[in-house]
């Protein structure tokens, strides 16, 4: 006699497949999923160092131009990393700033609410 587990509801899946997402959504936050890592730049150079083997190997570039080329190819990765991570620092600033002033102005207009609400209420009375 065989047992089969029993069958899952919708909404059980449904909320199986709603914690999983907000899991990956908090590892996002976290920055875990993020490829952009020092690992992975340190890997692109090792990579174009393979490349320029290879192409010595080929005959395409002379043993001469293969170290010139690798030590441009990583200043090019170098630059490019410089400035991606520093557009990213100044955009997060920039919307940080914007969401501070909105907050500002939220906080603003909450505190003009409280006070006319008492006036009216003292008026009132």
């Amino acid at each position: 006699m065989t047992t089969t587990a029993p069958k899952k509801s919708v909404r059980t899946v449904c909320e199986e497949l709603r914690v999983l997402n907000s899991a990956a959504d908090d590892a996002n936050l976290n920055n875990l999923l993020n490829w952009l890592t020092p690992e992975f730049w340190t890997l692109a150079v090792g990579s174009i160092g393979n490349i320029t083997t290879v192409l010595v190997l080929l005959g395409w570039v002379n043993r001469g131009q293969a170290e010139e080329l690798t030590k441009i190819v990583t200043a090019l990765i170098g630059a490019t990393q410089v400035i991606v991570l520093n557009t990213a620092l100044l955009w997060k600033y920039l919307s940080g700033r914007q969401q501070l002033r909105a907050q500002l102005l939220d906080a603003k207009y909450r505190y003009m609410e409280t006070v006319t609400l008492e006036k009216l209420r003292e008026l009132r009375y």
